[in-house]
């Protein structure tokens, strides 16, 4: 058994009670931490995006990039490279790591593969059978 281990992306989320709303920013797996002991780190090797995201708390709604509006009540600026380093120096790290039995997945989708294979193979060869069948009795 061969084990693959994945890490998501890290979603590095800031909850703001004066707004209600969590900001959040996607970064690199690992480069949070990494960021926090060296903040010198070029922002373009922590993050995924350069945006920050934003959803109301318990209200259901889909994440979107955070207006300029929700960016000013909760951080005082609109800059969103200021806002990125308030978001990763403060907020919550969370990611989620996996293991994957890549032997188990790969005989799966082999096992897949051939049963569709044979299947369509199967039904060409009777299709052409009958034709041929057909040509062939009428002789």
């Amino acid at each position: 058994m061969v084990l693959m281990k994945f890490t998501t992306p890290e979603r590095v989320c800031y909850d703001d009670s004066n707004t209600d709303r969590t900001f959040f920013v996607v970064a690199r797996p690992g480069t949070t931490s990494q960021w926090r002991t060296k903040p010198s780190t070029s922002l373009d090797d922590v993050i995924q995006y350069h945006d920050v995201f934003s959803f109301r708390r318990g209200s259901g709604e889909m994440a979107r990039v955070a207006s300029n509006d929700d960016l000013q009540q909760a951080f005082k600026t609109t800059d969103i490279d200021t806002v990125i380093k308030s978001v990763l120096a403060a907020g919550d790290v969370k990611c989620r790591e996996f293991e994957l039995d890549v032997d188990t997945q790969a005989t799966t989708a082999a096992n897949a593969a051939t049963a569709a294979a044979s299947a369509a193979t199967e039904s060409i060869s009777n299709y052409v059978s009958s034709i041929w069948g057909g040509w062939g009795a009428s002789k």
